[in-house]
């Protein structure tokens, strides 16, 4: 039985330094010209798409729950006592080099929203997509008619 090579990729979620998740996981046949593939960057905007959505429905939910402590004091909202940008960052990583990554701006949202967002119900399914992506022989390297790949 011939043994197959097995590249090790990092999925790395933080804000700022911060970390919110980190999961390695394994790809057999590892094609490193998927990270300039649509099939990855559609993966990583889908996932991006849903936590944005997650992140306001929570933010609404915090609202309402806390709408007379907010209408008494605004500053409750105020994103600025943090110094500086905050984003949530979606990284993959090989080896501590980033092959791919996808910002949100976390200011957009509330310190207790931003700060206690949760993706573990997620990583399970999204982890199995980004390993059949990277070991697919199948992928699309052309947007439009410009090419990805050089």
């Amino acid at each position: 039985m011939k043994e197959q090579e097995i590249t090790k990729l990092e999925f790395l979620m933080n804000i700022n330094d911060n970390i919110i998740v980190q999961r390695f996981f394994n790809v057999r046949e590892f094609n490193a010209n998927a990270k300039n593939s649509i099939e990855l960057y559609d993966l990583i905007n889908d996932f991006k798409t849903d936590l944005e959505r997650q992140l306001r429905i929570k933010t609404t939910s915090y609202m309402l729950d806390n709408q007379y402590e907010i209408t008494t004091n605004p500053s409750v909202m105020d994103t600025s006592k943090t110094s500086g940008p905050e984003y949530i960052n979606i990284s993959i990583k090989m080896n501590d080099n980033v092959v791919f990554v996808r910002g949100i701006d976390a200011k957009a949202y509330p310190p207790k929203v931003r700060y206690t967002v949760d993706v573990r119900p997620h990583l399970k399914d999204l982890l199995l997509n980004l390993t059949d992506v990277f070991s697919s022989e199948n992928l699309t390297f052309e947007y439009g008619q410009k090419a990805l790949v050089a």
